[in-house]
């Protein structure tokens, strides 16, 4: 069985790389870009809490939020979930946009913090879509962001210094599935990334929008619902019986 599988698979690898060398270079193009992968931050805990009507709204917004914010030769490639794939021309121009993108979703009332990630060099453009090293570097830098924050690496690093963004270093750090260390850099989206969220939905929660707020060893949490205070109350009780039980 293996090797009929194994031989299916070669046939198949043929086809598709004689096809490939087959069809026209103009709908396989090499060319320069900077890619930005952005998602929301918590979206899976939001869908727990909220459901999956409620999450699929969220994802539709900021589908529409992503498509508003963007510049001259920008261009909005997919959309995946919560997440979405934009190209930009260089990388001042992304970075551009990721803060543009940023100032929507801290003007949308209880909308989710955003994480990106940024790379930029030679991809593959096909049929509307994107494909290349750099388009892989750009999803997995951003799943390693913290909430708030765009992930790079260093020659994103100077042209984000050249714009006189703050520009803090990361350190090298393992990636995964790609085999070398790469030295990254973060920075705020918008005008900072410590904010007030829901501790249970992740949701961006200001004073006046907090629907409850509780204290818990001098820090004030705030709760975009009820349902939400009271999964914390749940969670807090939980563990003060677990750490009394011990």
């Amino acid at each position: 069985m293996y090797g009929v599988l194994m031989s299916e698979a070669v046939t198949q690898l043929s086809t598709v790389t004689a096809k490939a060398s087959a069809e026209p270079t103009l709908d396989h193009v090499d060319t320069n870009a900077a890619i930005v992968f952005v998602d929301m931050s918590g979206y899976t805990a939001l869908t727990e809490i909220h459901g999956d009507h409620v999450a699929a709204q969220f994802a539709e917004d900021f589908a529409g939020m992503a498509g508003e914010a963007l510049g001259p030769g920008d261009e909005l490639i997919k959309t995946m979930g919560d997440a979405v794939m934009v190209t930009s021309a260089d990388a001042p121009a992304a970075l551009a946009f990721l803060r543009r993108l940023g100032v929507a979703a801290r003007r949308a009332e209880g909308f989710p913090m955003l994480r990106a990630g940024l790379s930029a060099g030679t991809v593959v453009r096909r049929r509307g879509d994107v494909f290349g090293t750099i388009v892989n570097a750009a999803a997995r830098l951003a799943a390693l962001a913290a909430p708030g924050r765009i992930v790079f690496g260093r020659d994103v690093a100077a042209a984000a210094a050249d714009l006189g963004l703050p520009v803090e270093a990361l350190g090298l750090v393992s990636i995964r599935n790609m085999a070398n260390r790469m030295e990254l850099f973060a920075v705020d989206i918008g005008e900072e990334h410590q904010q007030h969220v829901d501790p249970m939905c992740r949701l961006h929660v200001t004073a006046a929008s907090a629907a409850i707020t509780r204290s818990r060893d001098g820090r004030t949490y705030r709760f975009c619902s009820a349902a939400c205070a009271d999964r914390f109350d749940t969670r807090a009780r939980f563990a003060s019986e677990s750490s009394v039980a011990e």
